[in-house]
């Protein structure tokens, strides 16, 4: 069996979920924390998880995880151990380490986080997005990319995005991950006017919260004229992003770990607005990355502007073969 532990957001589930993905056959479970939206992502999935009652600022919970987690791998033959970051899999990797199993860290940006750092010390390798990384870990690391989902989960609100008939223009899909998107969607909101002047069409995806309290129960907003078709519809969020992407000229979105992977993995042009907000600025160093590499541009949050989106959508993709190629290397980690 292969154990995939990972923290409860999206930035550490997704990426598991994409090796879960390329394992086919072989047997493995998830261990995750109790309460988190890994929990409804791992059940839509159809995967089985043992959820494990850790809470980040109670130490006694970290204690009893550590026993939970050393009695499932006592009585399972666990051959190796994927390892995505965040408190969560602290004691999990401590347990595996104590039971001798072969285990491996996937870190998704630059700047690593405190887990993973911690950790490392106890791994064979250390899976690297960025070259950047490599600075923070004294073991053997691979920069082999961030895993992105092969298969995504069917969308009915996708299905109903692509069938609708949209005007001519460049495409543009805007989004805010899951935190920090309350000042991106007031800029881009009140841009609206711009995009279409340039004619720029938008797919919004808003984020379930900002979207609820601005439209209700709608499941979706077009704004479009009848005799040209659709130029913006606004919607509260998607399963299905890589349909988004293949659909989308350029993209506005903040530099999480997961977007910034999958805008590289897809060749998108891109904005990317950093969440001023995360935990060591990371979201920043994410979009350093991204912009040295030849994928986009960048703007603080408080300099973003009518000028900046100019420059957006004057930009040309400027990337490496060898770059692209290493989207695919942690699959030799995996094998």
């Amino acid at each position: 069996m292969i154990v995939l532990t990972a923290s409860g957001t999206g930035g550490h589930i997704y990426p598991a979920i994409a090796v879960a993905q390329t394992l086919q056959q072989k047997e493995f479970c998830f261990l995750i924390e109790k309460g988190r939206v890994s929990q409804s992502i791992l059940d839509r999935h159809h995967y089985d998880y043992v959820s494990l009652p850790i809470v980040r600022k109670k130490g006694f919970s970290y204690l009893l995880g550590f026993f939970r987690s050393l009695l499932f791998f006592r009585n399972h033959k666990v051959r190796q151990v994927f390892s995505f970051g965040g408190y969560v899999t602290v004691p999990v990797v401590l347990a595996a380490r104590c039971c001798g199993i072969d285990i491996i860290l996937f870190e998704q940006n630059t700047i690593p986080g405190r887990a993973n750092r911690l950790l490392s010390r106890f791994v064979s390798n250390v899976c690297l997005s960025f070259p950047e990384s490599a600075n923070y870990f004294k073991g053997k690391t691979i920069l082999g990319g961030n895993p992105i989902r092969r298969f995504y989960l069917p969308d009915a609100v996708v299905d109903s995005l692509l069938s609708l008939s949209w005007q001519s223009g460049k495409r543009c899909l805007v989004f805010g991950g899951s935190q920090g998107a309350e000042q991106l969607n007031l800029f881009v909101e009140s841009h609206y006017e711009w995009f279409e002047s340039q004619s720029v069409v938008l797919i919004h995806i808003m984020g379930e919260v900002a979207y609820r309290k601005a439209y209700g129960d709608q499941s979706m907003v077009i704004d479009q004229n009848e005799k040209e078709g659709v130029k913006r519809v606004v919607v509260p969020y998607i399963h299905d992003m890589k349909r988004l992407y293949l659909w989308s000229d350029y993209v506005i979105s903040r530099a999480g770990a997961t977007s910034v992977a999958e805008l590289m993995f897809y060749q998108k042009k891109a904005l990317l607005i950093p969440y001023p907000h995360a935990v060591d600025n990371h979201q920043y160093y994410n979009a350093c990355a991204f912009v040295d590499l030849g994928f986009g541009i960048m703007a603080l949050q408080d300099e973003v502007a009518k000028s900046v989106l100019k420059n957006l959508f004057q930009f040309e993709l400027n990337i490496d073969s060898e770059d692209v190629a290493r989207f695919h290397g942690w699959k030799e980690l995996v094998s």
